[in-house]
């Protein structure tokens, strides 16, 4: 949204101010995540007419490949805020067949006075250079810093770390507001860091400032700060800075190794798995009290174990253990409960499941990751119509989506008799992410239940070249269902298509 001409708009008791991206209530300010935000602002604008779901896809997702569920979950969302819950929805519309519409009475004034409008900053992914492949994880862990950084600051609206790799060197759309674009590079040379970093104004693209900062891999997270403190400087001179926020250890080197960790896990492969667990073990021998180390280790052997790889627990007893230790170590962060869910499900221990995810969301309530584990974890325990809420909260909390997010809506959809929107949803994660097993496995289940068994035998084929070793036993560990209907079909359909 343009910054040069921003408004405030009243509706009932609420105002939306666009320069400031804030929603209140008779003054109050109402939680509403900045996805779901946008789109309100986008209805608001277009209020004279239905506004359709390929208007929406081209203003906040830019014209990007979706499904209707990050569109229908952003509408809930905007409408839990504004009270709009009724079947009758007085405020926002659902015009059936052809999209949505703000139908209440809105008045709308120029913003005028005040501090100024607020910034809203995208901060590109930091390009590596040099011959040092180990460049690109340290790039890409200081993009992710610098966005939960700059997050922290009520002066500024931070696009989100999805948003930045989804959209690369690409311009965020108007109806993001942005007003300065970070970005820089990254050279790994020997005992140094060199991060050249730049700020640009997103209107004119000219650049406004320019600094480079030589680290050490002992001084990383200091070093991340400065920058994050120099960046402020300059785009929000007037504020003051916040509290830092913990990253769960003030050990550069354990926080070193915890993000190799996350930088492997992150290529969707097993045998990566393999690679990050070992990064997490190293991290948490490095600082013992780094909670979150514990609990990506409990992830990891879970997933270790799932795939059933050589060295893998024979249990999940471990993988639990791990995460109850995060939990003991760190009792307010989230990743602990959110990975003692995701064992406890496999477990099947639906109580404890639930219970443990409650405590994740209720110590971060904006973190899609933990409502995308704990819905695809309802999903296992053959409880879609558990899973279909929490997989709808995803997609409002964010604009854009890691490729393998869209596996458990197709898993969802395929567990309530819908094969062929199923089947859609699976192939986009493939044409993502090829070697992406779980979408293959079930996609091989959408394909046999449609009648498609040359298409289910071929996809199984596919599998036995990326994993010569998988059968039939592994995937009833992956898909543990405690529901023997959802059990045998998915054993029927891929003993069918000849895995054994």
């Amino acid at each position: 949204m343009s910054k040069t001409n921003t408004k405030i708009w009243s509706f009932g008791a609420f105002s939306l101010d666009e320069a400031s991206f804030e929603l209140t209530q008779s003054g109050v300010p109402v939680a509403i995540e900045p996805q779901s935000l946008r789109v309100l602002i986008f209805l608001l604008r277009h209020r004279d007419r239905v506004v359709s779901k390929e208007d929406l896809i081209e203003a906040i997702w830019q014209g990007r490949a979706i499904s209707d569920w990050a569109i229908s979950g952003a509408i809930k969302a905007v409408r839990v805020a504004l009270g709009d819950i009724d079947r009758d929805n007085r405020i926002v519309k659902t015009i059936h067949g052809r999209g949505f519409r703000f139908v209440a009475d809105a008045i709308s004034t120029d913003r005028e006075g005040g501090r100024g409008p607020k910034a809203t900053v995208f901060v590109r992914v930091f390009r590596s250079t040099g011959d040092n492949a180990e460049a690109d994880y340290l790039a890409d862990s200081l993009t992710e810093d610098l966005i939960h950084s700059l997050s922290r600051h009520d002066a500024l609206t931070v696009l989100s770390y999805n948003t930045a790799k989804a959209l690369g060197a690409e311009a965020p759309g108007d109806i993001y507001g942005v007003t300065h674009v970070i970005e820089g590079n990254l050279r790994d040379i020997k005992s140094r860091i060199r991060v050249s970093t730049a700020i640009l104004d997103a209107k004119t693209k000219n650049q406004i400032w320019s600094e480079r900062f030589d680290l050490t891999r002992d001084s990383l997270l200091a070093g991340h700060d400065l920058i994050a403190d120099r960046l402020l400087a300059v785009i929000a001179p007037d504020r003051s800075l916040a509290a830092r926020k913990p990253r769960g250890t003030v050990n550069s080197k354990a926080y070193d190794a915890y993000q190799k960790g996350r930088y492997a896990y992150f290529r969707y492969e097993p045998q990566a798995f393999a690679q990050a667990l070992s990064q997490f073990e190293k991290a948490a021998e490095l600082d013992p009290d780094f909670a979150n180390a514990y609990a990506q280790q409990a992830y990891c052997r879970t997933t270790l174990y799932v795939f059933g790889l050589p060295g893998s627990d024979e249990t999940l007893g471990p993988a639990e253990a791990l995460a109850r230790e995060a939990i003991r170590r760190d009792e307010t962060a989230a990743l602990g409960y959110a990975r003692l869910g995701w064992v406890l499900g496999y477990l099947g221990r639906p109580e404890e499941t639930i219970a443990a995810f409650d405590a994740a969301i209720a110590r971060d309530p904006e973190n899609p990751e933990v409502y995308l584990a704990y819905g695809e974890t309802m999903n296992r325990l053959a409880r879609p119509q558990d899973a279909g809420p929490l997989l709808e909260a995803v997609f409002s909390k964010d604009s854009f989506l890691p490729p393998s997010w869209e596996f458990p809506q197709g898993h969802c959809q395929l567990l309530l008799g819908e094969q062929d929107v199923a089947v859609g949803h699976f192939q986009a994660v493939l044409d993502r992410v090829p070697r992406f097993i779980p979408a293959r496995v079930q996609m091989v289940r959408a394909q046999w239940e449609v009648g498609d068994t040359d298409g289910a035998r071929q996809t199984i084929s596919r599998i036995k070249n990326i994993a010569p070793r998988y059968s039939l036993a592994h995937a009833r560990r992956m898909f543990p269902y405690p529901v023997r209907k959802e059990a045998n079909a998915l054993t029927e359909a891929l003993s069918g298509a000849g895995l054994h």
